[in-house]
């Protein structure tokens, strides 16, 4: 959160480089660290060079594209690849590295793309000239910043949180679940994650265009609740092929949320600083994400990992249902 602030002050370019050098420094060191409390240190230092990019990232993506939806996919759409080639690279080089070897040789990117930033801080990869376009909010001719955006920011922050605390959660565990409660083998579970990113990655494309043809709102609202649907599936006995269909699926309308849920967010937002405010939604998620395992794992010892899987609906569901609350007041504002 502070740090969005801070990326309305200073050259976002700079601000984003000097996180990727702390961030990469930091895991690049904490892998040669020989006691925990070290390595556990390092990696504190290492969130914060985290935290310093992704909301600076975020405003300067907004400013680039116009908040265009299709501008925020090809962000998200690019994360989720990183994700899958790094883990076809951790498969590939793990038995020959180690894992300290390989953290200190995945910190080399990081490390040399802060300098490239901090060097010449103007470059930038997102070029769009045209005319700036943004769908309104609901499609159609909805006002895109209506009375009361600032409440209604807040309550759809806490769906988002809430869509957050049961996908973050599933994402976490699922490989033990597929071998501990499915039976699946080793080699097929550790691709869960994979799946999960490949489905992201096409769905952030493909529905971040969608938004805006249609709308952030209902492509939201879309994504999201089918969430509520392929979550349980999980937690039924099927034949192994079929779960990682799923995974592809669940990580297709969980990633399908993002450019929407950015893009209302801005527009609620209104002419508010966007590294503040996407600043408080990183602070808020990062938040969440870091709960959801322990309730997860603390439902998963009450009631074993069925349950614990199953039970993920639960928070999607009521967020689902508190963007509806919404969507109604955004429809319906007050005079």
């Amino acid at each position: 959160m502070l740090m969005g602030r801070l990326s309305d002050r200073v050259h976002r370019g700079r601000l984003i480089g000097a996180g990727f050098l702390l961030a990469s420094a930091a895991v690049g060191a904490a892998a040669v660290m020989p006691l925990l409390p070290l390595v556990v240190g390092l990696l504190v230092i290492a969130g914060i060079g985290v935290s310093t990019y992704h909301p600076a990232a975020y405003a300067s993506i907004h400013d680039a594209g116009h908040g265009n939806g299709r501008t925020y996919g090809a962000f998200e759409a690019t994360g989720s690849a990183a994700i899958i080639l790094m883990l076809v690279v951790q498969g590939l080089l793990t038995a020959r590295m180690g894992w300290r070897g390989l953290i200190v040789v995945g910190a080399v990117p990081g490390a040399l793309m802060g300098v490239l930033l901090l060097v010449a801080p103007r470059i930038s990869i997102w070029d769009h000239r045209g005319k700036p376009h943004v769908a309104p909010l609901m499609g159609g001719t909805a006002r895109t910043t209506p009375r009361g955006s600032a409440q209604l920011a807040g309550l759809f922050l806490v769906g988002v949180m809430l869509r957050v605390l049961g996908v973050n959660a599933l994402q976490n565990f699922i490989p033990t679940y597929l071998v501990r409660a499915v039976g699946m083998g080793h080699g097929i579970a550790s691709f869960a994650v994979g799946f999960t990113f490949f489905g992201g990655m096409c769905g952030a494309l493909l529905m971040g265009r969608f938004a805006d043809r249609r709308g952030p709102f209902p492509v939201y609202l879309l994504a999201s609740g089918l969430l509520i649907p392929l979550l349980p599936l999980l937690g039924l006995r099927m034949p192994a092929v079929l779960y990682p269909a799923i995974l592809v699926l669940i990580g297709f309308c969980s990633s399908a949320c993002f450019p929407s849920q950015n893009m209302i967010l801005s527009a609620l937002s209104g002419t508010r600083a966007k590294g503040s405010v996407f600043g408080v939604l990183m602070g808020a998620t990062a938040l969440t994400a870091a709960v959801s395992p322990l309730a997860f794992g603390l439902i998963a010892d009450a009631a074993g990992l069925v349950t614990a899987v199953r039970a993920c609906v639960i928070p999607v569901a009521a967020g689902w249902v508190l963007m509806l609350l919404v969507r109604r007041q955004l429809a319906n504002p007050r005079p």
